[in-house]
């Protein structure tokens, strides 16, 4: 994967070229095809996921409650709050993903922090969709 389509992930567009490339080695790459469960309500949870191209349907309790795509990601707040997937998600076509340890993805945090702003600004945008929706 080249550093152009990771400079626009905005999770990793804060990273310097070599900081990214630093997460790259430590990711590993994923393929969904349509309709494939990617992750599933309650299931433990050890990774972040980055959608590299592609849609996931986003479902709650077997109801969808959104849709993500490229440059988003998913799972980070099992990683944080160390509990089951909140929710379960499909890919709605081909699905490509890089996938981050939890492990290395809260190393990568404390080496550097300014990720956690674009994490932020993504976690209470789904608060809000929620609030909106729910």
């Amino acid at each position: 994967m080249d550093d152009e389509r990771l400079a626009s992930i905005p999770l990793l567009a804060v990273l310097n070229k070599r900081a990214r490339e630093q997460v790259l080695r430590t990711a590993r790459e994923a393929h969904y095809a349509t309709g494939q469960t990617v992750v599933r309500e309650g299931d433990p949870a050890t990774v972040l996921y980055l959608i590299v191209s592609g849609h996931a349907g986003v479902e709650q309790d077997g109801r969808k409650v959104g849709s993500m795509g490229p440059g988003e990601f998913f799972g980070e707040l099992a990683l944080i709050e160390e509990h089951g997937r909140t929710a379960t998600v499909v890919a709605e076509d081909e699905l490509d993903c890089l996938l981050i340890s939890a492990w290395e993805f809260k190393a990568s945090l404390e080496e550097h922090p300014q990720m956690a702003i674009p994490m932020l600004n993504a976690i209470i945008a789904r608060l809000h969709r929620r609030e909106h929706h729910g």
